[in-house]
Formats: structure tokens, sequence, C-alpha cells
């Protein structure tokens, strides 16, 4: 529960420079800080929230099962307190267990913010659906799961292991738990981004328009000679990922203690305990 009303608040703050994100990573020249402002102005803001309805919803569920796996593996793996190898084994499982839910809901997202800018209106989230299944068959919907694993798997792991070390130091410093937690996820944010963001490109490129193979999508990459287009829209995304975990990790942690606190013989306890 904590984790999906966490990944609820920093998503709706969160999407529109998410779409903006995408259009840069899909741009075949290199895109501009005014193209994008132009790029605003010609489409309409209400646009860029185009996409929202389907993960606001399911975000939910992604997050409760990646917040959730990694508490309840953190609390098996050590007890006793967040320990560097507890971890990163604990952030490793969340992200692998996480593409269950979070491969199509990023599959039908990306389709529904590119369409909504390069051939009309978006589709609703059942016609994509539909369109995906007809063409691909079910195994269509978990098209980019490889590149997104690489994303995720490393990701997740550098974010949480960053968040409990800063979380734990601020704790240290004599922050609430409420500024240790929105100070430790604007840095873990930004940091496992820096981790993930060649590979969130290759994603991004695989679920849009035609679905392309991670062969095909690679092939395209290197061969423009630019290694700079794999963090492409890396300005942004560092922007997004510091307003978003930020917002995430101060709900999550504020929630998480209110059920802690109202359920705690019935949910999965884990403290964050002081490391430094």
């Amino acid at each position: 529960m904590a984790g999906a009303v966490g990944g609820m608040a920093g998503l709706a703050v969160g999407h529109p420079m998410d779409t903006v994100k995408i259009l840069m990573q899909n741009s075949l020249h290199r895109p501009t800080t005014m193209g994008v402002v132009n790029l605003i102005r010609q489409a309409g803001l209400t646009n860029f929230f185009k996409g929202l309805s389907l993960p606001l919803y399911s975000y939910g569920l992604v997050n409760a099962v990646t917040f959730g796996t990694y508490k309840c593996s953190l609390k098996k793996l050590d007890p006793t307190e967040a320990s560097f190898g507890a971890c990163v084994v604990a952030g490793a499982l969340s992200g692998v267990v996480q593409l269950i839910p979070a491969v199509p809901v990023e599959l039908i997202k990306i389709q529904q913010q590119n369409s909504a800018f390069h051939s009309g209106p978006a589709p609703s989230i059942l016609n994509c659906i539909r369109a995906i299944i007809q063409t691909h068959g079910i195994r269509g919907l978990y098209t980019g799961t490889t590149a997104h694993a690489f994303r995720d798997v490393p990701g997740l792991t550098v974010y949480f292991l960053t968040y409990e070390k800063i979380f734990s130091l601020n704790t240290c410093l004599g922050l609430s738990p409420f500024w240790s937690a929105f100070i430790a996820g604007a840095i873990s944010g930004p940091v496992s981004w820096v981790v993930s963001m060649p590979f969130d490109v290759v994603k991004t490129r695989m679920q849009s328009g035609e679905l392309n193979t991670a062969k095909d999508v690679l092939r395209g990459l290197l061969s423009q000679n630019d290694y700079a287009i794999f963090f492409r829209g890396f300005h942004v995304t560092m922007s997004r990922a510091v307003i978003v975990n930020a917002s995430t990790f101060a709900v999550y942690e504020m929630t998480y203690d209110w059920l802690n606190k109202k359920y705690s013989n019935s949910v999965c306890v884990y403290e964050t305990v002081q490391t430094f």
C-alpha cells in the first residue's frame, strides 16, 4: 500500500517530463531546448498527460510489488540492519519481480505518449492492447523485457542502496523522517538513472512504433556513430528523477509509518536502520 501511494504521487508530478523524455529519445535528430519549448507550445500542455491514466492506476501495483519485494527481502536477508549486501540482493530481486507488471504498463504508456504527438489522438488503453495482441500476440505485451531488465535490475539495486545510505546519514544529522526521505529520494533517483539511461533509450525505441527487436534498435543507434544518443533526454530525466523520487519516498515513508503503526502485527515490517 505504501509503495502504491508513493508511486502514484511521484507519477502524478513527473508524467509531463516523462513524455518529453520519450519524445526526445524517439527523435531522429538531436533535440534542443528550444525544440522542446516549441513542442509544448504547438501541442498544448494536455498532450503531455497522454498515457497517464494507465500508469496512474497500474503503477500502484508496480510500486507495491517493487517496494514490497524490496522491504520483505531486506527483512529476510538481514533483520537487524540495512547492510550493503542485503540492500544489493533485495534491490536486484525487486527489479526482477516488478518486470511482470511493469513491462506491459510501460509499453502501453509509451505507445500512447508517442501516438499523441505523431499520429493524431492517443489510442485508448484497450485499443492499444488489442492492436498489440492482434499484430504480435500476447508475447507482444512483453516487448522490451530484456532492455527493461538491464535498466531496472541494476538501476533499482543502486536506487535502494543509495537511498538507504543517504537516509541513514540524514537521520544521523538529526533530520526528520520526512526530510530524510525527501532528500534521500532526490539523490537516489538521479544516481540510479546514470546507470540505467542507455538501456532506457533502447527500451523506449523498442516499445515505440513498430515494436522493434533489441538487435534492430542497437544496430540503428550504433550506425549513427554518436554514443551520446544513449543519453538522449538526460537532463530532462535527471530533473524529473529529483522531483519524482523525492515525492515518492517522502509520501512512501509517511504512508509506511502510518500503516506500520496501525497494522504492525499484519504487515511486513522493516525499519530503516542507521548504518553509518
